[in-house]
């Protein structure tokens, strides 16, 4: 019994952290939709600063790679 009202708990709570993140992904949308509208961003600024590496610098080292044959 305590096992199923301990999963009812967790799935509300995992509900609830799902609504948050969904509720600030929209704000930040929201942001940005601000932002391209009145020019203090271009969608090349917002593509870049939204992008999932933007930031990071990633190098390859191609001659340790292995041949994709």
């Amino acid at each position: 019994m305590k096992g199923k009202s301990k999963n009812r708990v967790q799935v509300q709570a995992e509900k609830g952290l799902f609504e948050r993140r969904k509720a600030e992904k929209q704000r930040s949308r929201d942001e940005d939709r601000r932002a391209l509208g009145s020019g203090q961003k271009s969608r090349e600024q917002l593509q870049q600063e939204n992008s999932l590496f933007a930031g990071m610098k990633v190098r390859i080292d191609l001659d340790r790679a292995k041949a994709l044959s």
